[in-house]
Parts: structure tokens; C-alpha cells; sequence
């Protein structure tokens, strides 16, 4: 089982696609563990990199006063309860592997594709509107780390 990363999935801001791509580096092996305590393991990097990934986005969100903020957060809010969920499923050995990896494709294609570029159009938009800010290219993001 794996979930492939595709280019048409990037967004067009360098942060939040990177940070995607290793979602899905997150999410295939997690998809892939072997045995109980891998699936454990991988679950939890999963599980910590979404929330500093979507600390990411929250804080942009915030910085730029993101219009479409509170619908952004709370489809963060529902991923991470899900999260919460397999992890449950994880330790009773409940979790459909099938299930999680529909779950995953569907929501991570469908979050990045929609909210996400939406997220990464509205930065670009802020950032050609302060295009005579000399802040320098380095020091656009460096606060939302």
C-alpha cells in the first residue's frame, strides 16, 4: 500500500509542499509498517509532523489574517480527532489498513488540492500586494518555523 506524491499536488508556496511531501513519507510508512510496535511508531511521526505542519499554516493563517481562517483550522481540528481515532485503533489492533489508506488519499488530496491552495493563492496575493516591502525573500517565512 502506499500513497504516491504527485507534482500536481503542489500548492506553489515551497514550505507548505515540502512539508506535504513528507506527509505522504509519513503516511506510506505508516501504511507500511510491519508489526504493532512499527505501526506505533510511524503513527506517532505521522501524527506529530501533521500538528507542527498545521502550527505551520495556523500561524500564517493568523500572520496574514487568512479570511477563510476558522474553516481551515476546523478541517485541522477533524483530521487530528480522526489521528486520534487510528491511534486508538493502533493499540487495539483494530485499524483497517485499507480504510486508513482510502481515508488518507482522499483527505490529503482533497485538503491540499482545495483549502490548501486556496491558503498558498491568498500568501502569494499578501506578498505581491507588499512587493515594495524590502524584506528579502529569506525573511518572508523564517517566523512561521
Amino acid at each position: 500500500m502506499s500513497l504516491e506524491w504527485k507534482d500536481s499536488y503542489e500548492v506553489g508556496h515551497h514550505e507548505i509542499d515540502a512539508q506535504h511531501q513528507v506527509l505522504y513519507e509519513l503516511a506510506n510508512k505508516f501504511l507500511n509498517a510491519s508489526d504493532k510496535i512499527s505501526s506505533a511508531n510511524s503513527g506517532m511521526s505521522l501524527y506529530k509532523y501533521t500538528r507542527g505542519h498545521f502550527k505551520y499554516e495556523e500561524n500564517l493563517m493568523k500572520k496574514l489574517g487568512y479570511p477563510e481562517m476558522e474553516m481551515h483550522i476546523a478541517q485541522h481540528t477533524d483530521l487530528i480527532s480522526l489521528l486520534n481515532e487510528v491511534a486508538e485503533n493502533v493499540a487495539d489492533e483494530s485499524l483497517s489498513m485499507q480504510d486508513l489508506e482510502a481515508f488518507l488519499s482522499a483527505w490529503l488530496i482533497d485538503h491540499i488540492s482545495s483549502s490548501d491552495t486556496k491558503l498558498a493563492f491568498y500568501v502569494q496575493l499578501q506578498h505581491q500586494g507588499s512587493a515594495h516591502d524590502h524584506t528579502g525573500e529569506a525573511g518572508r517565512f523564517a517566523d512561521f518555523e
